[in-house]
């Protein structure tokens, strides 16, 4: 199980109706919570992340089978993403955006569709309405954090992946008893898994 928690039926349905195949770019993937189900579609996922011992964790996490799919690299993704254009199938992010302001939400969006080849797919989740408590009650809050409505999650998608053929579905989470190092003990809120399939490169 990852330190972030379950993988939620939600987001699992979507990455199987979406149809991944190809390779795969799994952005933020932090220890690997849903890169062995990706590596299962796939011909390759290259999973990247800030964190190198996160990706380290994300190695040891994944089946000997699977190792020879999986690339990992660090990479800072509020910056440009070292990938030529039209580089991969599908991209997946989860867990991650919500953690940015617009401008940088939108930034990363337009990388994403860079890096994606003509008519890719995308996974995206992304949670609203947040709230975290330590192990003592105390509420916790990241520096930076948008802390978006449901409603203006669901705007900001519909007008920045206009090129896409979307479906944005809306569930409730809530999970308690995490590890000390995800710097919480207790999450609720909504997401949004945003699942869709480009028409084309317009952009």
């Amino acid at each position: 199980m990852s330190k972030w928690g379950i993988e939620e039926k939600e987001t699992i349905e979507a990455i199987n109706n979406i149809g991944f195949s190809g390779n795969i770019l799994n952005i933020a993937a932090g220890d690997g919570r849903f890169n062995n189900r990706l590596l299962e579609l796939s011909d390759s996922v290259t999973a990247i992340d800030i964190d190198n011992s996160e990706l380290k964790n994300l190695e040891e996490n994944c089946p000997k089978y699977l190792l020879d799919k999986l690339y990992t690299k660090a990479v800072d993704i509020t910056q440009k993403l070292p990938f030529q254009d039209e580089t991969f199938d599908g991209v997946f992010c989860t867990g991650t955006l919500h953690l940015f302001d617009r401008d940088t939400i939108i930034k990363i969006l337009q990388e994403i569709k860079r890096v994606l080849k003509t008519k890719g797919r995308i996974v995206l989740d992304f949670a609203t309405d947040i709230k975290r408590l330590d192990k003592y009650q105390n509420q916790v809050v990241f520096e930076g954090e948008g802390n978006y409505t449901t409603d203006e999650a669901v705007s900001l998608f519909e007008n920045q992946l206009k090129e896409f053929s979307l479906n944005i579905g809306v569930a409730a989470f809530m999970e308690e008893n995490l590890e000390d190092d995800a710097g919480y003990n207790y999450i609720s809120g909504n997401f949004l898994v945003i699942s869709g399939k480009a028409r084309g490169k317009e952009y």
